[in-house]
């Protein structure tokens, strides 16, 4: 192949351009996603000092400059030039590779180059710029940016293998930790990030995840195993709602009265107790989310199918000392509720199977009994007087006597007879039943969880970042992360409690530009995330016409215009997006008709540009082309002001020359739309 043969050819030159982010216009980020989803990138403007032997083709290292980490960062070839412009000569540059620019762990460092390449000027602002990498140092060079990028000690082309796919490196696809898909309302964000959420999790290609409904049934399954969360950012978000927060709960005491004393627990009281307010610390949706994706894998690797899941949690249960053989032995636990007694509800019917019950004999502190439920649902056990709402378990470990305060946060158990116990991890109480009981539990494995977990932030710049995410802004770094080598951990201002943002989460936001600029976001957060881009896709509507009294409009031609229009007028972040003409309807199917076209203008696409133009109606006229259209055919008149309607002395009060009117009826008129423009006479 071509590519082969060029990267082949060691005697041939390389080119170096510069790159300083404080007074460069280069999108880095925009580049950077989309070559890292596999696209090729071509960038033009790009200065050169080396003319005579720049040739299309010619391979391009890209050396950043400025600002700390300095080095090479991104791989491409020249694809136009050298070019004159202002007396400057320039090269265009297709970019195949490119590195996070924020870590110089993956980059070829300023340092590294200087020592290894003595003759060569890597930082000479002037003197870089657009010059020539000699043949001697090109094959290193290209060596070192293989090994890079392979992460291999030995890349396929330092012995003259396939460099041209090595160098296009894109064949294993990554997604990024931290991504912000950000345009206009209704170019897809939404649906894009539910489809991207599933491709991280299920490890699925887009290609193959092309049926809206099929994406959504796998988004909503992976949301219910909590593998996908999903919210909403806005002005009264806070830290407490997303890490951590002190609130209110009302503490009812009856249900605790079954005993005042850790050892007095045989009969039940008919003291009440009014209710109660107490503070407890609550855990955020953020910070319940990570310790989900934190939780190990729990392989019991037997063919009894008592697998403990992801989403099993811990149960406490007080069992009657009476009756705690008998359910040693015959693996189950029973209480003395009786079945439909508001007390039992959360035993029958709230503990799952493949949860987790700690049994006690009273005590807030001490267990006696490890066991994993096996059963869906409780039942009656009808040969006993007492005691007879029951559960089949497996016991794990049984007439223990075990301390349990150290793997629950410090706390003690709860009085009452069930109760959840969520300050202790299900691999914790697992690794204590394993000491307990080695040769029984040998085949338990206990692993760390590496599943990919998706958290999305719907409109993530209308928050107040710095006051939902706190310290833990740093944290959400990909190099910051759990079990790297520059991992950060923070303590929590409520819990006190060391905290890490696990590798295997990923954060997915999304953002209207219409909204708020981008240029308007918190600076920490945009360092801290990549960025995509999404504009209306015109595609999508190539196929969809509208037609009435045998004229047909297309839609895709005719919201081309429009936003055409607009980006002149105002800016291409307040263009309107394909989604707007997308809704389904029977049959899960786009149909429109000059009905559906009507309510479509009048209650999306007109409010809409009245908005971004703030009823400036002369230049939504001209969006509209109506001033170049038929009175009957125009959205909006534009009607004199008659000399009569103002008498007297009006003083220097500006008096428009024109009114506006909205003329609804001509939203009926399919020539309204086809004359927008004179383009979509020929669709």
């Amino acid at each position: 192949m071509e590519g082969e043969g060029r990267m082949e050819n060691t005697k041939e030159k390389g080119l170096l351009l510069t790159w300083k982010p404080e007074v460069s216009v280069w999108d880095y980020e925009k580049v950077y996603s989309e070559v890292q989803n596999g696209k090729k990138v071509k960038t033009t403007g790009w200065r050169t000092r080396a003319i005579q032997e720049v040739k299309i083709g010619m391979e391009v290292f890209i050396m950043k400059l400025g600002e700390e980490p300095k080095g090479i960062i991104a791989h491409g070839h020249v694809v136009k030039g050298p070019y004159l412009e202002n007396e400057t000569y320039y090269v265009d540059v297709e970019f195949d590779s490119i590195q996070n620019v924020d870590d110089e762990k993956n980059i070829i460092s300023l340092t590294e180059l200087k020592n290894k390449f003595k003759d060569k000027k890597w930082d000479s602002q002037g003197d870089a710029i657009g010059s020539y990498i000699d043949e001697t140092i090109l094959p290193e060079l290209r060596k070192m940016w293989n090994k890079l990028i392979n992460e291999e000690e030995n890349s396929k082309t330092s012995d003259g293998g396939d460099e041209k796919e090595t160098m296009g490196k894109a064949s294993k696809k990554e997604f990024d930790k931290n991504v912000i898909f950000y345009g206009p309302p209704g170019t897809g964000k939404t649906y894009t990030t539910a489809k991207r959420a599933v491709e991280i999790c299920k490890t699925e290609s887009e290609k193959e995840l092309t049926d809206y409904t099929e994406i959504m049934k796998k988004y909503n399954e992976l949301k219910e195993k909590n593998r996908i969360e999903f919210i909403t950012f806005h002005q009264s978000y806070g830290y407490e709602e997303f890490i951590e927060g002190i609130k209110p709960i009302i503490s009812n005491e009856d249900d605790e009265s079954e005993g005042e004393s850790e050892n007095n627990q045989e009969s039940k009281t008919n003291i009440k107790i009014e209710n109660d307010i107490k503070y407890d610390i609550v855990d955020g949706i953020f910070k319940k989310f990570c310790d989900n994706a934190r939780k190990a894998i729990i392989e019991t690797n037997n063919n009894d199918n008592n697998d403990i899941p992801l989403e099993a949690i811990v149960w406490k249960v007080t069992v009657r000392g009476q009756v705690r053989e008998e359910c040693f032995n015959n693996n189950h636990v029973r209480i003395d509720w009786n079945f439909d007694d508001a007390g039992a509800v959360g035993f029958v019917e709230e503990v799952k199977k493949g949860d987790i019950i700690i049994t006690t004999d009273g005590s807030r502190t001490r267990i006696n009994g490890i066991a994993v439920v096996t059963d869906d649902k409780g039942y009656t056990l009808d040969k006993e007087e007492r005691d007879t709402t029951t559960r089949n378990v497996k016991w794990l470990a049984k007439n223990i006597d075990e301390n349990i305060k150290n793997i629950n946060k410090e706390k003690m158990l709860h009085r009452r007879t069930v109760a959840r116990v969520p300050n202790m991890k299900v691999e914790d109480i697992i690794k204590l039943a394993k000491e307990k009981n080695q040769e029984e539990l040998s085949k338990i494995v206990i692993k760390e969880n590496k599943e990919p977990y998706v958290f999305i932030i719907d409109e993530i710049n209308r928050g107040n970042i710095s006051k939902i995410f706190g310290e833990l802004i740093t944290l959400i770094e990909t190099t910051k992360r759990a079990g790297k080598e520059e991992c950060i951990s923070t303590k929590l201002p409520y819990s006190n409690e060391e905290f890490t943002v696990p590798d295997n989460v990923y954060i997915i936001g999304t953002m209207n530009t219409a909204d708020r600029s981008i240029a308007l976001m918190d600076t920490a957060l945009r360092r801290r995330f990549k960025f995509e881009e999404m504009l209306p896709n015109y595609d999508l509507l190539k196929d969809i016409f509208v037609e009435d009294k045998g004229v047909k409009v297309n839609i895709g031609a005719m919201l081309k215009v429009i936003n055409e229009r607009i980006e002149y007028l105002y800016d291409r972040e307040h263009t309107i997006g394909h989604a707007v003409f997308l809704e389904k309807g029977k049959d899960n199917r786009i149909d429109i008709d000059i009905n559906k076209l009507e309510n479509i203008f009048k209650k999306s696409i007109i409010p809409l540009l009245q908005e971004y133009f703030y009823e400036d109606y002369e230049k939504i006229r001209i969006v509209l082309g109506d001033n170049a259209k038929d009175e009957d055919e125009q959205f909006i008149l534009a009607v004199s002001i008659p000399e009569d309607v103002f008498e007297g002395n009006i003083g220097d009060i500006d008096i428009p020359e024109k009114k506006y009117i909205i003329k609804y009826e001509n939203f009926r008129n399919i020539m309204a739309y086809k004359n927008i423009s004179k383009k979509l006479s020929d669709e």
